[in-house]
This record gives C-alpha cells, sequence and structure tokens, in this order.
C-alpha cells in the first residue's frame, strides 16, 4: 500500500508540474464536519481541469464503550487524519470532482476491558476477583502508515467567492491490537496464566472483528472560499 501511495503522489506532482502553466490557478481553503472529525485544506487550482488538495481532520471520542464475550471495554478513540490529493474536475466551469491521493490516518484506540461474566471466575476455582484487580489494558490502531485514498466529491473553485464544498470517499485501513494482563490478582501464579491466555483470545476476536471493516469511509461537509 505505501509503494502505491508513494507512486501516486510522484505521478499527481510530476502531471501537476507539467500542467500549472495551462491556465490561472485559483486558491481555495475549506472547513469542515464529517466521519473523519472536524477539518480543513487548502486547494491549488491549478488547471481548469485539476488542483491538488492539502488537509487534515481529527476528533477524540472519550466514551469508547464495547462488549465482547465476558468482557466490557470502556475508553478512548483517537484519530488524526492527514491527506494529499489530486483532484480532478470533468467539467472546467462545474464544481463536481474525482479524487485520487493518499492518506496518513494515525486513528488509537486505547480501552480497559474488565470481567463483566460474573461475580467469580469460575476457572480459578470461584476466587472472587474484583473488576480492577483482574483487566486487559488495550491499545489498538486502524492503519500505521500511508493508504490510498478515491474519493468524490463538490467544490466551488471555478470561481471567486464563498462556496459549498462536500466529499464522499473511503480509505484502506489495517487493524492491529495489543491487549496486556493488569492488576493485584496477577500476582497470583495461575491466574496470570489464565490472563495471558484469555487476553490472547480477545486480541484474536477483537481483530477478527475490526478486519471486518477493512475500508474506512469518508463523508464530509462544509463551506469554502475561493481566492
Amino acid at each position: 500500500m505505501y509503494r502505491f501511495a508513494t507512486a501516486l503522489l510522484t505521478g499527481s506532482f510530476l502531471l501537476a508540474a507539467s500542467a500549472v502553466t495551462m491556465a490561472d490557478s485559483r486558491w481555495s481553503v475549506a472547513g469542515s464536519a464529517g466521519t473523519t472529525g472536524l477539518g480543513a485544506n487548502a486547494s491549488w487550482r491549478f488547471h481548469d481541469h485539476m488542483a491538488l488538495t492539502a488537509g487534515y481532520s481529527g476528533f477524540n471520542y472519550d466514551d469508547l464503550d464495547h462488549t465482547n464475550g465476558d468482557f466490557t471495554y470502556t475508553g478512548e478513540v483517537d484519530m488524526n487524519v492527514y491527506s494529499l490529493k489530486l483532484d480532478v474536475y470533468p467539467w472546467a466551469e462545474n464544481g463536481f470532482f474525482v479524487s485520487a491521493g493518499a492518506v496518513r490516518p494515525d486513528i488509537q484506540l486505547k480501552a480497559v476491558g474488565r470481567y463483566t461474566g460474573g461475580e467469580t471466575f469460575d476457572e480459578f476455582g470461584g476466587i472472587p476477583i474484583d473488576a480492577n484487580s483482574a483487566r486487559l489494558d488495550g491499545v489498538g490502531k486502524l492503519s500505521d502508515g500511508v493508504e490510498p485514498y478515491l474519493g468524490i466529491g463538490w467544490r466551488n473553485s471555478a470561481k471567486q467567492g464563498l462556496g459549498f464544498y462536500a466529499e464522499v470517499g473511503a480509505f484502506w485501513i489495517d487493524p492491529s491490537v495489543s491487549l496486556t494482563p493488569r492488576g493485584d490478582a496477577l500476582d497470583i501464579p495461575f491466574v496470570r496464566a489464565i490472563a495471558e491466555r484469555e487476553a490472547r483470545e480477545q486480541e484474536d476476536d477483537l481483530k477478527d472483528e475490526l478486519d471486518k471493516y477493512n475500508i474506512y469511509p469518508v463523508a464530509v461537509v462544509g463551506i469554502e472560499y475561493t481566492f
């Protein structure tokens, strides 16, 4: 994926360099909100039919609540998405564009998993375990590199002034999950062994669940101004 995205960006810059003298250029800036959070971007309409757009968006969600088997996870999601794209406008005086490029999604999940299947672990011979004395501290990433992006949108960059901005698309994600057993109960050797085994099983389950959604959808709307 990294090589594909790098080649795509290189081709975009070469295309921009060859076309920049063919038309009067315009700059526009936009603010937006959507599935990647709140964001802003700057777009250089260097040709009647082409523009380069760089942007950032992100959010923090601190009310994550997810149950997997006998464990309930609470935590937060922290998202930062950086993008660089080539927008192609099929019609010079129309705001519709097709976009291709690369994104650098830094999407991290931090959560604590606690056993909620009952008051005791039967496997521990009925030993009562407090929810905080045996837990799973989890860290997850939805992506760890540069990923390709495709989308379509609308931007009034063909003329000066205030306008409407919207875009829908998607980029690839490659999730990873790591769980670490924590708590005072782990001082008991056989409790630690069972907790380690449970952590690996939970990792596999959560990774399989995230892998079902290996494409992250993008849908944003906002306003833009063209200079």
